[in-house]
């Protein structure tokens, strides 16, 4: 009778993990806030979309030479592949002993979710890995360090591209646009730091909310930084090359590194409404609206549809072999 007794604390611990993502969102004031910004959000994709030239956009995407969009499909599976690659980092640095393959699957079926459905895609990570012997601690362990190293990536290359002077944001964004180098040097400064503590302080642990935290290795830091750093990279070269050739690359870049940090305030599931009007902010001077909207269009189909309904396919495929083995187990008692 033990596995019952397992299964149900499983789903215990489930409900729990998805009880935390939902207040994540704090009070009812708050989440009616966040209603309202997604509404906003919605609202000014809409105001845009209302001048947009809809048979232009259907001509933009038909016209779309193929051989983009095999360059878009490889360089999504590569991305897929880095961030999901962080999870086999997690596991090197948590200790569990689920094995690599299914650690992989269960950061790329997370990933996908995670992208498309905000932070209810967390308790997507929980219930794998937790199903697979990992505690409710590691399993939380393992999701704040894909968060920090997703950050930790955007740090090193906002950082880099905006101190450099790489990317130019609009000038009618005043402060912000005059503010970036700044920003760039404080970005890699933090960067700096963080390095500096793995060296110094790496087998010390903080008490944080009654959790300890430990610092990586330097080493570890290091790979944090280089698997994050591409993904955001590759990010980037997947709009980069769906849009018209002559488009730079350090402006599709500028753009998805403004679109993340405005997500990071608007917590809208995929990015609804907020990443286009981003884009359209930065790259509308670049790029026909029509083949703008277009190439973004196919940008979510590829990054994020497909690999939704490919991630929610093998989640219900590993849910019913776990449902097949427990019916396997009782019958066997």
């Amino acid at each position: 009778m033990a596995a019952p007794a397992s299964n149900d604390a499983l789903r215990r611990a489930t409900e729990g993990a998805a009880r935390v993502a939902w207040n994540r969102f704090g009070s009812w004031p708050r989440r009616v806030a966040i209603l309202a910004l997604l509404l906003a959000g919605i609202g000014l994709w809409v105001t845009h979309l209302e001048s947009v030239d809809w048979r232009g956009m259907g001509t933009a995407l038909a016209a779309m030479p193929l051989d983009r969009l095999w360059w878009a499909t490889g360089l999504t599976a590569t991305s897929y592949l880095a961030y999901s690659s962080i999870d086999l980092l997690a596991r090197r640095v948590t200790g569990h002993a689920v094995r690599a393959s299914s650690t992989l699957l269960i950061g790329f079926v997370s990933h996908a979710c995670a992208l498309n459905l905000g932070p209810a895609g967390a308790g997507f990570r929980f219930r794998l890995y937790m199903s697979h012997g990992v505690d409710a601690v590691r399993a939380t362990a393992i999701w704040l360090f894909n968060i920090a190293t997703n950050w930790i990536g955007f740090a090193a290359v906002a950082g880099t591209a905006l101190a450099g002077g790489w990317i130019h944001l609009p000038d009618d964004w005043g402060l912000i646009t005059h503010a970036s180098r700044l920003a760039g040097l404080a970005l890699l400064g933090s960067l700096i730091a963080y390095f500096v503590l793995c060296m110094k302080a790496h087998g010390h642990a903080w008490s944080l909310f009654g959790h300890r935290i430990m610092l990586p290795t330097p080493s570890v830091a290091a790979m944090q930084c280089a698997l994050s750093s591409a993904n955001w990279l590759l990010l980037a070269g997947v709009i980069a090359a769906l849009l018209p050739s002559g488009v730079p690359f350090s402006a599709v870049l500028g753009a998805l590194l403004a679109s993340a940090i405005a997500l990071a305030v608007i917590d809208v599931p995929a990015g609804l409404g907020v990443t286009e009007t981003v884009f359209l902010a930065m790259l509308g001077s670049l790029v026909p609206v029509h083949e703008l909207l277009a190439a973004l269009l196919a940008y979510r189909a590829l990054y994020f549809g497909g690999p939704l309904l490919l991630a929610l396919a093998l989640y219900a495929g590993i849910e019913s072999r776990r449902l097949v083995n427990r019916r396997a187990a009782v019958h066997g008692e």
